[in-house]
């Protein structure tokens, strides 16, 4: 028989959906931080299931404490038209009502028009305490004992959650940067959305703006592991499907994302955990952002005086590559697990950047003498250029560049001093490769060519960033034709 359930079943099962994790629940503490126009944040996590955020925003006026427990109770919407207009992180008026009912949650405040503060203790969703007391200003929310009531919850909360929850505020310290936030030892203090992209851990990056976003994109690392990728909209920390796999595709290795649109645009009321959004103009600015992409950033992986040549962590099957077969554009390979389908001319092409490097490095490329006159003060500068085999001279207080390896063109040294990456030594290596539809190259030239290519430092992508092979498991071959 079908009946209709209980309203106290009802609002158990929509909570469980909101306060599925402690990050998830911190995550919905600091948005009503922020919504409260806080200047100040600061979270304090003893456990994943005891912390404590505690603001400096407008406070919740007294008489209001027991509605802002309330499910479907908010400040901040009216109508269903205030959508297309919403500026706030909350709306649907859920997240402390669900907060309330798995755990002991005491809430003090003190409006800011009023001189009386107010204090309210629930428990499992029943008020236990609700009091007027002295309160400076702000809101200070704890949660304890999480999951008191939800054991089996409890018991799947993971050893990393604490790495994660600290991970959340780091979201909104990100997209907040006039905001002070402090979580443990960190803090971030009010600054500029490049110096919080920074304390990100984002650094060297390429600032690229677009009619929709902001992106800071990294594509050159020294090795790093746990890279930043996060994308924001309308400051809000989100999923967004289209413009991941963009940026996958198109080889970025980090980035922070900053997408700007009319809030009429995107539909934000897509999960409870408000962490996906539907944006009216998808195909636009996933266009826009690979366009802004294409002409800004990929001509050539981002320039680093620290290492020219990214270490990967590609791993093959067996110290080398059996080649199976070519065509005229793809030779194919492989290692034991994997077959890979290389494109010839770009495996030729890294190849060749990097015996340019090389030799470039070792000063065993000619010189040709320039007039330049920038004058070079900066002794880092000096140091890169000089790794390039070009050859500076020091006059009075300054120095100056007097002649350049023979691959290199003036315009490029102009790109080495503004910290960006010389074009010709990759238009160099992409003229001498062999040419895509080439068909009579013996197999003994290409296995000498995977050899070299197996000694090569980065082994994903071309010098221009495009992906060099594509590979398949062959358990997959085999399960397709049957015989697994």
């Amino acid at each position: 028989m079908i009946h209709r359930l209980d309203e106290t079943v009802i609002s158990k099962i929509a909570a469980g959906q909101i306060a599925v994790s402690p990050s998830a629940v911190l995550k919905e503490l600091i948005e009503n931080s922020i919504d409260a126009n806080a200047s100040k944040i600061v979270v304090d996590i003893t456990s994943p299931f005891e912390f404590k955020v505690v603001d400096d925003g407008e406070g919740i006026p007294f008489e209001e404490l027991p509605l802002s427990v309330e499910r479907f109770a908010t400040s901040k919407i009216f109508s269903i038209d205030d959508f297309n207009r919403l500026k706030t992180y909350g709306f649907r008026g859920e997240a402390l009502h669900a907060i309330s009912l798995f755990s002991e949650l005491k809430i003090k405040s003190r409006y800011f028009e009023e001189e009386i503060g107010g204090e309210i203790v629930v428990r499992g969703g029943e008020i236990v305490d609700y009091k007027p007391i002295t309160f400076s200003g702000g809101t200070a929310v704890s949660v304890s004992n999480l999951y008191f009531n939800a054991p089996l919850r409890k018991r799947e909360v993971l050893k990393s959650e604490r790495t994660r929850m600290k991970a959340v505020v780091l979201d909104y310290a990100l997209s907040n940067e006039s905001i002070f936030f402090k979580v443990g030892d960190k803090v971030f203090y009010p600054s500029s959305l490049v110096e919080r992209v920074k304390m990100a851990g984002v650094t060297d990056f390429k600032i690229i703006e677009g009619m929709f976003f902001i992106g800071f994109f990294k594509t050159f690392f020294e090795g790093k592991t746990g890279k930043v990728k996060k994308i924001f909209v309308n400051r809000r920390p989100v999923i967004v499907k289209e413009i991941s796999e963009l940026l996958r595709k198109l080889m970025v290795d980090e980035y922070v994302l900053f997408i700007n649109v009319p809030s009429s645009s995107v539909d934000v009321n897509v999960s409870p955990l408000k962490d996906r959004v539907i944006l009216k103009d998808i195909e636009n600015i996933v266009c826009e952002i690979e366009k802004k992409l294409d002409s800004s950033l990929y001509k050539f992986p981002a320039f680093s005086t620290q290492r020219l040549i990214k270490e990967q962590e590609e791993v093959f099957y067996q110290s080398r590559l059996n080649i199976v077969g070519s065509d005229d554009t793809v030779v194919i390979c492989e290692d034991g697990e994997y077959y890979y389908f290389f494109d010839k001319h770009l495996l030729h092409e890294r190849v060749n950047y990097e015996l340019l490097l090389e030799k470039l490095f070792k000063g065993e490329i000619d010189r040709v003498n320039v007039e330049i006159d920038e004058k070079i003060e900066d002794y880092q500068k000096i140091t890169a250029l000089r790794k390039f085999g070009i050859e500076i001279v020091k006059e009075k207080s300054f120095y100056r560049i007097v002649s350049i390896p023979s691959v290199l063109t003036v315009e490029d040294i102009y790109k080495l001093l503004n910290g960006e990456s010389p074009e010709s030594i990759a238009s160099v290596a992409c003229k001498r490769a062999i040419k895509s539809g080439t068909v009579f190259v013996s197999i003994e030239d290409i296995q000498k060519l995977i050899n070299l290519y197996l000694s090569c430092k980065e082994k994903n992508v071309c010098p221009h960033g495009r992906p060099i092979f594509y590979r398949i498991r062959k358990r997959e071959i085999l399960k397709k034709l049957g015989r697994i």
